[in-house]
């Protein structure tokens, strides 16, 4: 029963921890639109947006990986989660996110501190460089032409009469 437990455990936070990458890169450009709609930018609020949007998206993440853990049998969850703990690709990605979000959080205090503040310049700076990080490594592999191929299957159209 320790056994589930761990793989459950193991699944949530790899699906929080998916939530947060995607939140992280979606919070920059929601800030945008939400600047643009105002029609104010404050170096404050985009620091703001960076830590809360990706808590958020961790949050959902993580509820998400309980519901769909929940739902699946024992089997089928060790199953997944040996899958995702054998995908290097995948530990690459977070290595990526961790290295930004810790390059971030010192960077963004360090030129900003007035503006930003120290906590929302520490936490913004994070989610700053975890975008940063997920992106880079997208682009990394994109230049590198390491992007995996998707079967594209052999569907006949239908012809017009």
């Amino acid at each position: 029963m320790a056994d589930i437990s761990d793989n459950q455990t193991y699944f949530i936070s790899h699906r929080a921890l998916q939530g947060s990458q995607v939140a992280s890169v979606a919070a920059t450009p929601l800030y945008f639109l939400n600047a643009i709609r105002k029609g104010s930018f404050q170096l404050r609020g985009l620091a703001r947006y960076n830590w809360v949007v990706p808590v958020l998206g961790g949050a959902l993440g993580a509820a998400a990986g309980w519901v769909e853990s929940i739902q699946i049998t024992a089997p089928v969850l060790t199953y997944r989660v040996a899958g995702i703990r054998m995908d290097s690709e995948r530990m690459r990605r977070d290595d990526f996110q961790l290295i930004g979000s810790v390059v971030g959080a010192l960077a963004l205090p360090a030129l900003f501190l007035r503006r930003v503040g120290l906590i929302n310049g520490l936490l913004g700076g994070a989610g700053l460089g975890s975008a940063t990080g997920v992106l880079s490594f997208y682009g990394k592999a994109y230049m590198n032409n390491e992007t995996p191929e998707l079967p594209i299957p052999n569907v006949e159209m239908p012809q017009a009469k």
